[in-house]
């Protein structure tokens, strides 16, 4: 009997910790292909190289490293590497937390958004701790992948839908649960840091997203904050229907006036 084939990508890179742990996590549950980029490229969204060739490495027998972003790493994995279309593409874990606007920047959440748009069930995963350098700091994400996926018809996204999950960074058994909620709004720190490089030339450096955020009952900032699991239904389909509506209500005598 054919083993469930899951493909695992991330922005961080092939050597993150997040991707090992993982690939630790979903070992237990079938074949596991990893494919990610060759160094991190956080923030890089849903970015395809369009203008650069895209390279690979196959590091070992289930792991490969392509020089290019998270999407490009799903192309080249459907297209190249995988002989039969995987059960799931899982994303992360991720090194700190993907909520709010941040679910526009993330290349963790393009690749799952990438596999959903191949018609594969797809799901991201984000710990909420910058600093998570180590395996060792996923052990307790590992218990929450596990958690889910131990129950996993209750969260198999509907076909054009992403899961988006968000780990508080606390120990397991301090976790309140899972919790389904909205987008927040992060507050950024819109800088730009400003240095000299060792020629003299200035160079400019854009700063990440700070830690606050608007409060907003039942955000995913929020309650990841107060230490929940937090759970996001994405969509590929970006349109808002009942606002394409509305509008095209008030535009329904356009096409008859004069355009001068």
């Amino acid at each position: 009997m054919t083993k469930p084939l899951f493909l695992l990508s991330n922005d961080d890179g092939v050597h993150a910790p997040g991707i090992k742990a993982l690939a630790t996590a979903m070992e237990k549950y079938g074949d596991v292909i990893v494919v990610a980029p060759h160094v991190e490229r956080s923030g890089s969204g849903q970015g395809l190289s369009l203008t650069a060739p895209l390279r690979m490495e196959r590091i070992s027998s289930n792991t490969y490293a392509v020089e290019g972003t998270p999407t490009d790493c799903m192309i080249f994995a459907l297209s190249r590497i995988l002989d039969r279309k995987p059960n799931w593409v899982i994303s992360g874990i991720n090194r700190g937390a993907n909520i709010g606007q941040d679910v526009f920047y993330s290349g963790t959440v393009a690749a799952a958004m990438e596999g959903c748009i191949h018609g594969i069930p797809s799901i991201a995963f984000s710990l909420a701790k910058n600093n998570a350098f180590e395996l060792q700091d996923y052990a307790d994400s590992i218990k929450v992948v596990r958690s889910i996926f131990d129950q996993i018809d209750l969260f198999t996204p509907a076909h054009g839908n992403v899961l988006n999950v968000n780990i508080p960074n606390v120990p397991f058994a301090e976790m309140k649960g899972f919790k389904v909620t909205t987008q927040g709004r992060r507050i950024y720190e819109a800088q730009i840091a400003e240095a000299v490089d060792p020629r003299g030339r200035p160079y400019y450096w854009i700063g990440g997203g700070g830690s606050d955020f608007e409060v907003l009952p039942g955000s995913d900032c929020n309650l990841l904050a107060e230490k929940y699991v937090t759970i996001s239904v994405l969509t590929s389909d970006r349109i808002n229907h009942s606002r394409n509506a509305e509008l095209e209500k008030k535009l329904k005598d356009f096409p008859k006036m004069s355009m001068t």
